[in-house]
């Protein structure tokens, strides 16, 4: 049943052992929660307990922002709900990621529920893991599975063999994620493509809501890690702004050109030449046909790349050029970033949004 609960942790309500999935507070929706949702949501609670003591659907939570936040919120993503959108094509790669997956799992989960849970295909290829990367992953695909929500989850047992170059490894896992959407016929609408990084719903809704509002052919947030305390840019390998320059690192300086400064700090989305940025939604008919973009390392004559560099580089030259850069969306890879990032300092989460122009 669809809701803007944020997919947050499904807890029980009252005697009657109903349940809801969100807060407990005025501004939260009720929903049905399956009884293999709440099944699951208890595993990666008892989960989180063990690992980190804490809640990771706080993080996500109603709780966490104004009433006036939240009404803007349903308001914004009104147009986004099951049915609305061509089925979306999600395709992820992990490796030694049990500290981002319940997190993960959950948001997708929310995500099924928001668009209809036969609007979207998760695939998943993992490799090499030797923490509980599998174990949580097992235990997803039992829940999608009940919940019948198209999926493929590849868990792999080999690690990168040392004699293969890194770009070209990862462009083979990446290619490997994307698989069931090359040899389909399904016509997907939007490619979403996650690191393994902290998400909300929300930030999927947005970079979709910006895709559809802009036309574009990608639209990536933005990741961060740590720099002497503050939260610095991170995704400076394959970022270019239009001017083909590489993202500075501090948060508040993080191009030279003048336009690209002016909407990053409004919040505003801004074109790129290029960007991935832990999470990115790429419209699918970049990837069709027997010519469609790929995954790969860079041959003889270009200089070295990133597998994600390359992506853009042959969407432009297929005049795929409508990159942009959503920094509303703002990801990271560890709780301690995460933690920096989302205080007002940083990001306004308080701070009803205006209407989308």
């Amino acid at each position: 049943m669809y809701s803007f609960d944020y997919g947050y942790f499904a807890r029980t309500n009252g005697p009657t052992g109903g349940s809801t999935s969100g807060s407990t507070s005025s501004s939260s929706v009720s929903v049905i929660v399956p009884p293999a949702r709440s099944g699951f949501d208890s595993y990666l609670q008892k989960l989180h307990r063990d690992m980190h003591h804490e809640d990771l659907g706080a993080y996500c939570s109603q709780e966490k922002f104004s009433p006036e936040f939240v009404t803007s919120v349903k308001h914004r993503y009104a147009s986004i709900t099951p049915g609305s959108m061509e089925p979306i094509f999600i395709a992820i790669n992990l490796h030694n990621n049990e500290h981002i997956l319940p997190n993960m799992a959950t948001q997708l989960l929310a995500l099924a529920d928001t668009l209809g849970h036969d609007r979207i295909f998760i695939s998943i290829y993992e490799n090499g893991s030797r923490d509980k990367t599998k174990e949580i992953l097992h235990r997803f695909n039992e829940t999608l599975n009940t919940l019948d929500i198209a999926h493929r989850i590849i868990t792999d047992p080999v690690s990168k063999p040392e004699h293969i170059h890194r770009i070209e490894y990862l462009a083979k896992v990446r290619n490997a994620a994307m698989e069931p959407l090359y040899s389909s016929g399904e016509k997907y609408g939007q490619v979403l493509f996650s690191n393994d990084v902290f998400f909300c719903l929300t930030d999927v809704l947005e970079l979709l809501l910006q895709a559809r509002a802009h036309g574009s052919h990608l639209t990536c947030g933005q990741d961060f890690f740590e720099l002497r305390g503050e939260p610095a840019f991170y995704d400076r390998w394959v970022a270019r702004d239009m001017t083909g320059e590489v993202l500075i690192e501090e948060l508040y300086k993080i191009s030279k050109d003048d336009i690209t400064m002016a909407a990053q700090m409004r919040d505003r989305p801004f074109q790129v030449q290029c960007g991935w940025n832990g999470m990115v939604v790429i419209d699918a008919k970049v990837f069709r046909g027997d010519d469609g973009v790929r995954f790969r390392r860079s041959v003889e004559g270009e200089c070295s790349a990133s597998e994600c560099s390359l992506i853009c580089n042959d969407m432009w030259r297929k005049d795929f050029n409508r990159l942009v850069t959503v920094p509303r969306v703002k990801l990271t890879y560890e709780l301690r970033v995460r933690n920096l990032l989302r205080t007002p300092k940083h990001f306004p989460a308080d701070i009803p949004f205006n209407p989308p122009k």
